[in-house]
């Protein structure tokens, strides 16, 4: 059942099923960010989030910016 793997899965690792998707999927728009010219629309779209605003609202609870200013600040490091 959808429980028993959740309990499994924390006990496993430290951390929720979920928790591990959102981290895994926010690797995947760092990536995207950084080295393609997808809008953060499309990169939302692609990573299945709501809209663009739902992304920013997880992407800034992990890093404390938007993704948007993340993408300004990663090019504007390089």
């Amino acid at each position: 059942s959808a429980d028993y793997i959740n309990r499994y899965f924390k006990t496993q690792t430290g951390n929720t099923l979920k928790n591990y998707i959102i981290k895994y999927k926010l690797e995947l728009i760092i990536s995207r960010l950084k080295y393609s010219d997808l809008t953060i629309s499309e990169i939302a779209y692609e990573m299945n989030f709501v809209d663009e605003s739902h992304l920013n609202k997880i992407f800034k609870k992990n890093y404390g910016i938007t993704a948007n200013q993340y993408r300004l600040k990663s090019n504007h490091l390089e």
